[in-house]
Parts: C-alpha cells; structure tokens; sequence
C-alpha cells in the first residue's frame, strides 16, 4: 500500500534525476559548487552544514542529468544524496547513518539541516501565506510574491484586491476604474513605483480628481505578482524611487505537465453583491520538444455593488450611506504566447497581452462612459550557454494604453468625445559572468535598459465653440515625449560560507520635450510652447548578507533612486474644464526626485518543528527611506488663480516596519503580514509671484500638495485555516485590519479615511485531480468603510459572497 502511494512521487523524482543540462562547475568548496548546481538545475538540496565544512568538489563539466552532475560533484567527498521530493534533494553521510543505525531506504531525516537552494524565481508557487514560494525566504531583500494559489482561493473583484495582504504595499482604490494604482512604502503615481507585465512597463499616467497611474489587467491571466520594495541594481530600476511590481502571466508550463502535448483550464465565477460573472479559459500545445502556443480569453461583468450596511463612512460632505453607483465594469482580456526552446542553451518568448474594459466615473449627473484597451507585446530571449560568464538575457517590448472617454452634455457646455494615448517601447538588456575569486564565488551582473514614452490626446465638442483651442482636456496628458536610459552593473561576492556582500552602480538620464498651451490675454487664445526638461544622476548601492546558520540570513542594504518628472508635470497646462485662462501652468525647471534608502532584515526558515514535514517561514525588514525633490501639485499665483508642479522644499520621510510569516503543515496553517509606516510628506515650497512685473512681485512660501495619498501607519492581516479529507477540503477564515489614512484630494479638500476590520471566511474542495472549487463570503459582518487610500466618497463592497469553479484538461 505504501509503495502505490509513493510510486507517483518516486517517478516524478526520477523524471527530475533524469532531465539533461550543460554545467560549468569548477573545482570549489563544496557547498559552493552544490550551491551553483542548485541555481543552474532548477533544485533544492538539502544538507547539514557541517557536511560541507572542509570538503573540496572536483567540479563538473558538460552535458549530463542531474543525477549524474551531482554525482561527479560529490565524487570524492564521502557524501551521497537521496530525492526527498519531485525537485529536492537531500545531501546525506552514509557512514554517518549507517552508525546511527538509519533504515537503508533513508527514511530517516537528519536532525539538523540547512537549505541550501538557487533562488529560483520562476517559482510561482509555494503552499505559505499568500502561497509565497520558498525563494522569497532566501532573497536578502525586501521582496513578496502573491501566487497562483492565493489568487484560486480569493476571487478578486477588483485588479487591487491581489495586493491587500502584502506587507508594505497599498492600492489607491477607485471603484469606478478598473486601473490598479499600487503604492509601496508611501510612494505611489507618476512611475514612482515601477509597475510591469511581465517585464514591461506600464507607464500610462492622466491626471484627473484622484490617483493618477494605472494598470489595467485581468487577474484571471496572472499567475504571480513580485513586489520588490527597494530600486533595484539591475533591470527595472531605471526612473523608479520606491520599487517594482511585475505581474507575471500564464505560461506553457502552468497549463502542461511534462509529457503533455495539449492541456488548459476552464474557470467560471459568481457571487452576490453584483458580482455577475467572472470566467476565463486558457489553453496550452506543446507542438514540438522546441516549440509551445499559450492561449487564452477571459470577461468579467461587474454590476454597481451595495456598501456595507453596519455603520457609516464619512465623505467629503457628509455620511456616505447610498449604494456605490457606476461601480460596475465590462471586461475581456486575451492572452497568446509562443514559446521557443532550441536547445538547453536558449530560449525564446513571442507574447501579447490584450485588455479592453468598458465603466462609468463621475457622480451625480455628471457620468462619464469610458473604453480602455490596454496592449502589452514582449520578445524575451535568454542564453545560457556553457560558459559561466555568460547567462544572457534580452527583452524587446512594447505597451499601448489608450483611453477614449464620452462626455455627456453639462449644463453650460455641450458633449465632448476625448481621447488620451501612451505609447511606451522600451529595451532590457544583461549578462551575468560568474567568476572564481580567492576560491569564491563572484557574480557580476551588468547591463542596460532604455525606454521612450509618447503622449497624444485629443477632444472633439457637439459644439465647436466651446473649445476651440482644445485647452480644457490637454493639460490632463500633454503631448510629448520622455526617453529614458540606464546602465547599470552589481556584483555579489561569498567571502566566507557566511558572509556575502554586493555593491551596485547605475546611471540614470532622461530627456523631455512636451507641448504647453499657454494663455495670452492681450488676444484672449492660447498658444503652444514647447517645454524641454533633462538630467541624470549616478546611483551607488550596496549590501550585506549574514548567515550564520542555514535557517537564519540577517541583511542590510543601502540604494538610491532616481525619478525624472513625468510628461504631464513638466507640462501641465491650459485650463479646467468650461473655463478660459491659465488655469495650470508648466514647470519646466522641476528637479527630478531622488531617494536614498537603508533596510535591514531577516529571512528565517525552520522545517519540522513540530511535526514532520511542517515549516515555518518568515520576513522581516525594517526600512528608512528620504526623497528629496518630492513633486506635488500647488497653487503658486495669487491672481489669477494658477496650480502647477512643484518640488518640495524639504525632504519627504518614509520609515517602517514589515513582517510576513507563515506556518504550514499537512493539516493547519497559519499566515499574515504586518506592515508599520511612518510617511512624512513634504509640501512646503516656496515660489517667485509676479502680479505686475517690477511692481507687485515677490517670494513666498506655501503649504501645496495636491491629491496625496498617506497610507495608514498600521496594516495587517491574519489567516488560518484547516485541511480535511486526505487535504481535499480547505476550510479557512481571513481578518484584515488598516488604520486611518488620508486622502488631500481637489479643491483642498482632505479627508481622513477612517481605519476599518473586516472578516472574511474562504475554502476549497478539490472534487479530483481536475476539478476545484473555491468559495468565499468577504466581509461577513458588513461593515461599512472605504478602502484604504480610496475615494472617501464611495465605500467598499459589502458582504459578498462567491464561488468559482476550475476544470483542468
């Protein structure tokens, strides 16, 4: 009976041991030549650390399994190796158990183990909190993963919901749009925080009466979602302060098991509260051992939900106490991929993401009907070859955002049809060499990226007369042109079995040229006049890595970010809409903001510590971080009335603390995170006035800052739940609780959004191997209250209950 349970396991262990690829290993200490075969095969191994201490590996070289390179590693040593799961491994002393009188199938575990593993992070999937894979336990840094099976087991409504229990990371939410805004240790809009699919940036940004950059994806088409908090030294650090966040979508590998020619799923979901219906199908067809098609549609309808009903959210000008109107959306993305491999050496990823969502935004009669289409296409090439100073990666890509919005006659002007467009192309290119220094370990990766974003709008009124200039809707997305490019290389070095230390340098330069329009009174028009801004900054980083056992690292880093302003800062111009004049003015000699950050943190990784085969995870990181140069909106003229972009005189803060842990075992777990933030944002400034030149002008200092969002200084959540049934049966209960945060949104209007707890209950049901179903009721006591950094004048859904249906083929 035993061996037909394991016999699955045993054969997938063995397909493992029997997968080819090319090494490179050199002779070395052999916990750093295992280390290395960890990262080039895609495996974990497993080993007591004294195992290792004083023993040399002869290396490996060419094409062979994995069996067999780990045998020719250990060749010598005295040491052997069992599989312990489909991809683990574990390093073991056979004389040693062989004295402690250890059953000869190896069924006995050492007492004490390291974990030792490449970061493999093309793992999308571990069974944590949040189903955080076990590389984000192994990364110094501040780094979190939302994964496929947190994204099954809570249904989003909204493309937010994917990033509420993250620790350090908010959403400005806007229940209108179906755009994700995220903000990361206080910092959020205008590219402060890199937001991607895969890889590709997503810069579209359009101001308005609220947040102003959004992302528009359909979660049924993402299987991971990577935030890292701090700019990185490679690529994707380029014109960020606060980090990035990668949307990573379905692959071949997701929908195939190895063997499979043709395989997918079908997903439907349905719930209360307006949640009509949510369904996608994804296919996949391996047509060859080199090539592989990805393909899929998904369509969500969302009507306008209720609020909660147990007590009141305040608004700007009162109790927020109605249904939360023009909340609904009509959405369908799709999905195609092909995907290249020729040989182990390289590979090749053709792919085009499509969204088009149709909503309402405004309030009252003055409703809005907008169509956004959203296109991402990407070619990514990686080469590998036997070399180990050269592991290639290349990525050429492109993202078209376009939004067409309809504007219903008002009461003093007529209809208008506008459209705001960005199109952004953009290159990543590098090379990690591993070199042998002192018998160490030396990685070098270095590289450059570079990107180019065009703005266009445009706006045709039923009356010409209304605006003829076409100055009421260019000043939300001037036109222009921003290019950016970056080079960059860091290097990481073990200097001992437990110490490693990193260092960086990047060079940021951007250049800027946008159209203003300008009002001239002498002849009551405007006029166009160009706006040209650029720059650059070096950017140093370095860290410090401490392990000093195989369960513990303790990090520290430090790094800077460089942020140019955006098109539509420079530029800002013409006037509020139904209005004449110089309503908003360019700024072409804004400074481009600059971070400096210092973190600190620790990994910790505990395996059967109560019971076998249970694990207890952990991240902590504390963090202090300075932008100089913040850039905020503000009225800078006395008269006539004129708001434009300006730097902060003073320095803005952001300090905090994060923790996300988990506990997992066969029938329990228990998880949550915890984030602390101190923001202190700066919107002081001082400004140069002219009323009548020579005459009436001057400095003076002001207090600005325009639609800010100051996320809570306590977030956290906690779950746990069982599992029954041989763990077919899930079963598990959610609470999230957010301190106040604060909305200074238009017109000076601020409002303090009050802090919230609300309950969640979930589960699954796995019917076999094909078919689950999740199902969920999300604030089960219906509370009402506004999401965090939302819009103090809608609340969040009320009870909502939901169920969803995956078929695997």
């Amino acid at each position: 009976m035993t061996g037909w349970i394991f016999a699955p396991l045993m054969a997938s262990a063995q397909a493992q041991a029997d997968v080819t690829s090319r090494f490179d290993i050199a002779a070395q200490p052999l916990g750093s030549a295992l280390t290395q075969f960890a990262d080039r095969a895609g495996m974990r191994l497993i080993f007591a650390s004294q195992l290792t201490a004083g023993r040399i590996s002869a290396g490996v070289s060419g094409s062979l399994t994995h069996e067999a390179a780990l045998e020719r590693l250990l060749e010598g040593t005295g040491l052997g190796f069992r599989f312990s799961g489909v991809n683990t491994v574990t390093i073991i002393d056979p004389a040693a158990e062989a004295s402690a009188g250890v059953a000869a199938d190896g069924s006995t575990m050492l007492d004490a183990i390291d974990v030792t593993a490449g970061a493999d992070r093309t793992a999308k999937s571990g069974r944590g909190f949040q189903g955080t894979p076990d590389w984000v336990y192994e990364t110094p840094e501040a780094v979190s993963v939302v994964s496929t099976d947190s994204l099954d087991a809570n249904p989003a409504r909204h493309g937010n919901d994917l990033l509420d229990d993250v620790s350090g990371t908010y959403t400005a939410d806007n229940p209108q749009d179906p755009g994700i805004n995220v903000n990361v240790r206080g910092l959020q809009d205008q590219a402060r925080v890199n937001t991607m699919i895969d890889g590709v940036r997503q810069n579209f940004q359009l101001s308005g009466h609220g947040s102003t950059g959004y992302t528009y994806l359909d979660p049924a088409m993402i299987r991971a979602v990577e935030v890292e908090k701090t700019v990185a030294a490679g690529a994707g650090g380029a014109a960020t302060l606060g980090g990035q966040v990668d949307f990573r979508t379905v692959t071949a590998d997701d929908l195939l098991d190895p063997g499979d020619s043709i395989g997918g799923e079908v997903e439907g979901t349905t719930g209360t509260n307006a949640y009509e219906f949510s369904g996608s199908i994804l296919a996949a067809a391996r047509a060859s051992d080199t090539l592989s098609f990805v393909g899929g549609v998904s369509h969500k309808k969302l009507g306008d939900y209720d609020i909660g009903h147990n007590g009141e959210i305040a608004g700007y000008f009162g109790p927020v106490t109605e249904p939360a109107d023009y909340t609904g959306s009509d959405i369908w993305s799709g999905l195609f991929k092909a995907e290249i491999v020729p040989d182990d050496e390289q590979s090749l990823v053709l792919s085009w993401l499509g969204f088009q969502g149709d909503y309402a935004t405004g309030t009252g009669q003055y409703i809005d009907t907008n169509t956004t289409t959203n296109h991402t296409l990407r070619t990514g090439y990686e080469y590998d070859p036997l070399s180990p100073f050269v592991d290639l990666k290349a990525n050429l890509w492109y993202n078209d955002t376009h939004v067409s919005q309809y504007r219903p006659a008002r009461t003093n002007y007529g209809a208008f049809d506008v459209d705001y467009r960005m199109r952004s192309v953009g290159v990543t290119l590098e090379n990690t060499s591993d070199f042998q220094l002192a018998d160490r370990m030396l990685s070098v990766n270095y590289g450059l990226e570079a990107f180019r974003d065009d703005t266009t709008s445009a706006s045709a009124g039923s009356d010409p007369t209304d605006d003829p200039d076409g100055a009421w809707f260019a000043g939300a997305m001037p036109e222009g042109t921003r290019s950016v490019a970056s080079l960059f290389s860091s290097a990481d070095y073990a200097v001992t079995d437990w110490l490693s230390v990193g260092a960086g340098l990047r060079y940021d330069a951007y250049d800027l040229s946008a159209t203003a329009l300008m009002w001239d009174g002498t002849t009551s028009s405007y006029y166009e006049e160009n706006v040209a801004s650029s720059g650059g900054r070096l950017l140093p980083s370095a860290s410090v890595t401490i392990s000093p056992t195989g369960w513990l690292d303790v990090f520290a880093s430090y790094s800077e970010g460089y942020r140019p302003p955006a098109i539509m800062e420079n530029a800002a111009s013409g006037t509020h809409i139904g209005s004449a004049g110089q309503f908003y003015a360019p700024n072409p000699d804004l400074e481009a903001e600059h971070s400096t950050t210092w973190e600190v943190g620790a990994n910790l990784r505990l395996d059967d510590l109560l019971a076998p085969g249970d694990s207890l995870r952990m991240k902590l990181a504390g963090f202090d971080r300075r932008v100089e140069n913040y850039i905020s909106l503000a009225v800078v003229t006395p008269n006539p009335l004129v708001y434009t972009n300006i730097n902060a005189a003073n320095d803005s803060r952001f300090k905090g603390v994060e923790l996300e842990a988990n506990y997992e075992s066969d029938r329990f777990f228990v998880g949550g995170s915890y984030s602390y933030l101190d923001a202190d944002l700066d919107t002081s400034y001082t400004y140069h006035y002219v009323v009548i030149p020579g005459v009436i002008e001057g400095d003076a200092e002001s207090e600005g800052g325009l639609f800010i969002y100051v996320p809570p200084k306590h977030k956290a959540t906690a779950q746990a739940g069982m599992r029954f049934l041989d763990e077919r049966l899930t079963l598990g209960g959610r609470v999230t609780y957010s301190g106040p945060s604060v909305y200074r949104g238009s017109a000076g209007h601020q409002s303090d959004i009050d802090g919230f707890t609300v309950y969640d209950i979930f589960g699954s049901y796995d019917f076999n191997e094909t078919a689950t179903l999740n199902f969920a009721v999300s604030n089960i006591t219906d509370v009402a209250y506004a999401d965090t950094l939302g819009n103090p004048n809608f609340g969040a859904p009320g009870r909502t209950a939901t169920m969803s249906l995956k078929v695997r083929f």
